[in-house]
């Protein structure tokens, strides 16, 4: 059975794992790509620098998660074609970056 996923959202469950994941990481990134405006996969990426390797990673409070969520949810919502990135350092949310894909028809090829 194939999830139908609104133009412009996250589902609850995905962005509840997403954040879950992210607490986790202590440098790395995850990625949410968008197609026709809609969720189409979410990617994590963690890397472990050996001079970090005993580091420990500090749980977020209620207000950290609930901030990101409304950003992450934000920023999605508008995404047509493209990737939104939250990459992570230190066991922190260090930036956020959008990339928007625009498609073009009508010239010599079709797509992005």
């Amino acid at each position: 059975m194939v999830r139908k996923i609104n133009a412009g959202t996250i589902p609850d469950d995905v962005l509840t794992f997403a954040l879950d994941e992210l607490q986790k990481i202590l440098s790395g990134e995850i990625i949410f790509v968008a197609q026709d405006g809609r969720l189409m996969q979410v990617e994590i990426t963690q890397r472990r620098r050996l001079a970090d390797w005993s580091e420990k990673i500090s749980p977020w409070s209620n207000d950290v998660k609930l901030n990101l969520k409304r950003q992450i949810v934000r920023e999605f919502s508008t995404l047509a074609y493209g990737r939104l990135v939250i990459k992570i350092q230190k066991g922190r949310v260090s930036q956020m970056e959008r990339t928007v894909q625009s498609r073009f028809t009508g010239l010599d090829g079709e797509g992005i």
